[in-house]
């Protein structure tokens, strides 16, 4: 299953792309997430972007990239004009050990 995130466009015209408020409770606000890998394709070209946070061989190395709901994610890339991409993430819950294994992707098509 693929779920959808949050996406704003922010004032220098780049997209804002973060895990949704929904990914939360009330009492769990500042839960944070580990982003496994990110990649960054264009329609119709193939993929652009790509960075893996973890060695997925090893799951159990120290995260280098984590999150809070509704953080930018970051994508070292920059998004042009008038080009359709297709953004795809993967992340699981920090600090956690028994939800390790547990992993959501995350994905979405935008117009920039």
């Amino acid at each position: 299953m693929v779920y959808r995130p949050d996406i704003v466009l922010k004032e220098d015209g780049q997209p804002c792309i973060s895990i949704p408020l929904s990914e939360v409770s009330f009492f769990n606000k500042e839960k944070q997430f580990d982003i496994i890998v990110a990649r960054i394709f264009q329609v119709g070209v193939g993929r652009l972007w790509e960075k893996e946070y973890y060695d997925i061989r090893n799951l159990d190395l120290p995260s280098k990239y984590h999150v809070q709901v509704g953080q930018c994610l970051r994508f070292e890339y920059y998004f042009q004009e008038n080009i359709t991409y297709s953004i795809m993430f993967v992340s699981t819950v920090r600090g956690n050990d028994e939800s390790k294994s547990f992993t959501k992707k995350y994905g979405v098509e935008i117009y920039v």
